[in-house]
C-alpha cells in the first residue's frame, strides 16, 4: 500500500550535511523490542538515522522502568511515552514536550465474551469490570467514557487488571480492557471472538505512543531534534507502506521471534499509526485539550497549566512544509 500522502514525500527531500563525529543520541522506548517501534527499526535499518549524522541507541522499556523519568533526567535524549505521562509530568514542573504522535489512536479498547450481552458501556452496570492497573491509560478512558455517558461508576464492580486474562478467561471477570495490539492479539490466538467497547466510538479520543524530549533540547539543539524525528519519520512512513518488511526486520530486534505475532501486531497498528486523516505523526490541540481537561477532572495533574506547553507543532510543521494534511 503507498502512502498517498504528498507531504512525506518532503522528508526524502531534505540534503543532508555529514559530519564528521555523529551525534549520539539515546531513545527510551516504551515496552520492550517489539512491532510495536518497528518504524524506528526501519529508520535504523534503512540508513535514515545515519544520512541524518546521528548514532541511534535503543533503550527498552518494561517492568519497573519509569520511561518519563529516563528522560526527564537525561539518560535518554528521546522518548516513546504515553500523552498522560507527558501530561502529568508538565503538572510537576517537568519541561516535557511532544513532538509528535505516533499513535494517533488509542489501542485501548475493553473487551467482553461474545454471549455475555455486554456490547456497550451501559452493559457495564452490575458486571465485574478489571481496571486497576499501573498503566492509567484503561482507568482514563474508562472513567471518561462513563462520564460522558451518564453512567453511575457506583453500580460497576471493579477489579484489578491481569494481562494474563485469566478471570476474564473463566469467567470471574466479566469486561477487561486490552490493547488491540497486543491482548486482544492474544484472546483471538486462544480462538475467543470477544465483543469490543471502543472508547473513541464515545468521543474519547486519546493518543498513544507519543515522542517526547525536553525543553532544554529544543532549544540548544533544534536542528538535532529535526534531524532525529524526520528520519524517525521516514522510516514510519516505511514500516507502513512495506509492513512485512517491517516485521522481518523487527524480529532482528525482539526477544519473542514469533513472526506470526509480530505480524499480527503490525497489522494491528497500522490503522492506529496511519489514520487517512493527517500526516503521520501529526498532532491536533483540540486532542490535547481533551486529554489536558480528562486528566484534570480525575484529579492526576498536581496542578493546572496551558496545554500548549506540553506540545510542539514546531518540528512537524517545518519537516512537512507547514501542512498537516
Amino acid at each position: 500500500m503507498r502512502l498517498l500522502l504528498s507531504g512525506l514525500l518532503l522528508l526524502g527531500c531534505q540534503p543532508s550535511h555529514p559530519k564528521k563525529v555523529p551525534d549520539e543520541v539515546k531513545l527510551q522506548l516504551k515496552w520492550v523490542h517489539q512491532a510495536q517501534f518497528a518504524g524506528f527499526y526501519m529508520a535504523q535499518e534503512k540508513g535514515y538515522y545515519a544520512k541524518e549524522n546521528i548514532k541511534i541507541t535503543f533503550l527498552e522499556g518494561g517492568q519497573g522502568i519509569n520511561n518519563a523519568l529516563n528522560v526527564t533526567s537525561g539518560k535518554a535524549d528521546f522518548g516513546v511515552l504515553s500523552p498522560e505521562d507527558i501530561l502529568m509530568k508538565r503538572s510537576q514542573g517537568e519541561s516535557l514536550t511532544s513532538l509528535a504522535a505516533i499513535y494517533r489512536r488509542s489501542a485501548v479498547v475493553f473487551a467482553a465474551m461474545a454471549d455475555s450481552g455486554i456490547v456497550r458501556p451501559s452493559d457495564f452496570k452490575g458486571k465485574t469490570v478489571a481496571l486497576r492497573y499501573e498503566q492509567k491509560d484503561f482507568e482514563l478512558q474508562f472513567y471518561a467514557m462513563m462520564k460522558r455517558l451518564g453512567l453511575a461508576v457506583s453500580k460497576v464492580k471493579i477489579v484489578p487488571y491481569d494481562p494474563a486474562y485469566t478471570g476474564f478467561y473463566n469467567s470471574k471477570v466479566e469486561v477487561t480492557p486490552c490493547y488491540s495490539t497486543g491482548g486482544l492479539i492474544k484472546m483471538r490466538q486462544q480462538g475467543l471472538k470477544p465483543n469490543l467497547i471502543w472508547p473513541s466510538d464515545y468521543g474519547i479520543h486519546f493518543y498513544s505512543d507519543t515522542l517526547a524530549t525536553m525543553d532544554k533540547l529544543i532549544s540548544e539543539k533544534p536542528d538535532l531534534v529535526t534531524r532525529f524525528l524526520r528520519a524517525s519519520l521516514r522510516g514510519w512512513r516505511d514500516a507502513i507502506e512495506e509492513y512485512r518488511q517491517a516485521v522481518a526486520v523487527t524480529l532482528k530486534y525482539s526477544q519473542i521471534k514469533d513472526a506470526q505475532l509480530q505480524n499480527a501486531m503490525m497489522e494491528a497498528m497500522l490503522p492506529l499509526v496511519h489514520t487517512g486523516e493527517d500526516q503521520i505523526g501529526w498532532m491536533k490541540p483540540e486532542v490535547w485539550q481533551g486529554m489536558y481537561h480528562i486528566l484534570l477532572e480525575q484529579k492526576l495533574l498536581a496542578k493546572s497549566f496551558d496545554v500548549s506547553q506540553a506540545y510542539t507543532l514546531r518540528f512537524l510543521k517545518e519537516i512537512y512544509g507547514g501542512k498537516g494534511k
